[in-house]
C-alpha cells in the first residue's frame, strides 16, 4: 500500500471586485494533504487579510495574503474564510468549503475460485462506502466496482483514491492504492456411476460403490458417508459425491426384489424350557418395516404386545406363566415393498 503523506499546494483565487462573495470547494485525503491557501488580487490594493478556519490545523502564517499549511486530521467537511481589506476600506469574504474524506485503501475481497459448471461470477473490489475510490479492471480496462465474469481465467483489479490535487497538481498522485490478482478456475465434476438399476434377493446384500473420485459421500436414505454400501434391502438408492474442487455429482439407483416375500406364523408352542419351540414368534424371509404383534386371551385381555419382530412370546402374562389353552394373536406389518399385511388366527399353548 503506497501513502504519499504531504503534499503543499498553494489553492489560488482571483477576486476581481472588492465586494464579491465567492466559494470554492476542495476535496481531500485525510493524513496525505495538507493545504496552503493563497488570495490574489487583481482590482485594488490589499491591505489586510483576517482568516478564520474551521477544524483545520494551522501552522505558519496566518496573516497575510497566504494560511498554511493547514492539516485536516479527521474526515468531515470544514471552512476556511478570508476577509481581504482594501486601501479604499471596501472588503470581500472568500469562503473555502473542504472536504476531507478517508482515501485509505482496504484489504480487496477478492480470492481465487474454482466454478463447477457455467462460470457466472460477480468479482466486488469492496469499498462500495468510499466516494473518492476508483477502479481499474484488467484485462479488459472496466472502472466499475463489481465485472461480470463468464470465463475461466485470470482477472485483476487496481483500486485507488482520488482527491481534487489527484488530477491538479504536477507531480501528485493518488492518496492511496492497492492491486490484487485472482485466478477464476473450471472446477471438475466427480465421476459417479452406481449403473442401472436392478434386481435383489432379500438377505443377500448387495455393495453399491461411488467411486474414488470424491473426498466427500453422502447416501441417503441412511446418511452414511462412506464411499461404498452394503444393503439387502430393496428401495431407492441416491449418493452426492463431492471432490477436492468443491463440485459435486449426485446419482441413484433402484434396487427391486426379485425374492417372492413369505411368512408363517406357527399354531402351537410349548414353553417348558427344552430349547424346541420354546416362544411364539413368525418364521420367513420377510423384511418388515412396520411390525406389531398382539396376544389375547379368550376373554378378550391382551397379554403381550410388542413392535419388535424378532421379539417372540414367552407364554408368559406379568411375569407369570399362563395356563394352557388356545389364545388369539394379531400380527400386523408392512414390508419393504410397502405391502401391508395382517395374520390373525390361534395358537395353543401346550406343556
Amino acid at each position: 500500500m503506497n501513502k504519499f503523506r504531504i503534499c503543499i499546494l498553494s489553492f489560488f483565487v482571483l477576486l476581481f471586485i472588492p465586494s464579491l462573495k465567492a466559494q470554492d470547494t476542495i476535496t481531500i485525503c485525510k493524513d496525505v494533504r495538507n493545504i496552503t491557501f493563497t488570495i490574489f488580487t487583481t482590482q485594488g490594493k490589499a491591505v489586510a487579510w483576517a482568516w478564520t478556519l474551521n477544524g483545520g490545523v494551522h501552522t505558519g502564517s496566518k496573516t497575510d495574503s497566504t494560511c498554511g499549511p493547514v492539516n485536516y486530521p479527521v474526515v468531515g467537511i470544514y471552512s476556511a474564510n478570508c476577509k481581504v481589506t482594501f486601501s479604499t476600506g471596501n472588503d470581500s469574504t472568500h469562503r473555502f468549503i473542504i472536504k476531507v474524506f478517508d482515501g485509505t485503501v482496504q484489504n480487496i475481497p477478492i480470492a481465487d475460485t474454482t466454478i463447477c459448471g457455467n462460470v457466472n461470477l460477480l468479482l466486488d473490489a469492496g469499498h462500495a462506502s468510499n466516494p473518492i475510490a476508483k477502479f481499474r479492471w484488467a484485462p479488459n480496462n472496466q472502472n466499475t466496482r463489481t465485472i461480470n465474469v463468464n470465463q475461466p481465467g485470470s482477472y485483476g483489479v487496481s483500486v485507488y483514491t482520488v482527491d481534487d490535487y489527484s488530477y491538479n497538481c504536477p507531480g501528485c498522485v493518488a492518496c492511496d492504492s492497492a492491486s490484487k490478482n485472482i485466478n477464476v478456475r473450471l472446477g471438475q465434476k466427480p465421476a459417479l456411476n452406481l449403473g442401472a438399476d436392478r434386481f435383489i434377493c432379500n438377505d443377500f446384500a448387495v455393495t453399491l460403490d461411488a467411486g474414488t473420485d470424491g473426498n466427500q459421500y453422502l447416501w441417503t436414505p441412511n446418511g452414511e458417508t462412506t464411499q461404498t454400501i452394503s444393503t439387502a434391502i430393496s428401495g431407492t438408492y441416491g449418493v452426492t459425491v463431492t471432490n477436492a474442487d468443491g463440485c459435486k455429482s449426485t446419482d441413484q439407483i433402484f434396487l427391486k426384489d426379485s425374492c417372492p416375500m413369505y411368512i408363517f406364523v406357527p399354531n402351537a408352542f410349548t414353553p417348558d424350557a427344552s430349547n424346541l419351540n420354546d416362544s411364539f414368534i413368525w418364521v420367513g424371509n420377510m423384511k418388515m418395516k412396520d411390525y406389531s404383534l398382539h396376544i389375547y386371551n379368550r376373554w378378550g385381555q391382551k397379554l403381550f404386545e410388542t413392535t419388535d419382530p424378532t421379539k417372540p412370546w414367552d407364554g408368559k402374562y406379568d411375569g407369570k406363566d399362563c395356563p394352557l389353552g388356545v389364545y388369539v394373536y394379531l400380527l400386523e406389518c408392512v414390508d419393504t415393498q410397502e405391502t401391508r399385511h395382517v395374520l390373525k388366527g390361534n395358537i395353543t399353548l401346550l406343556k
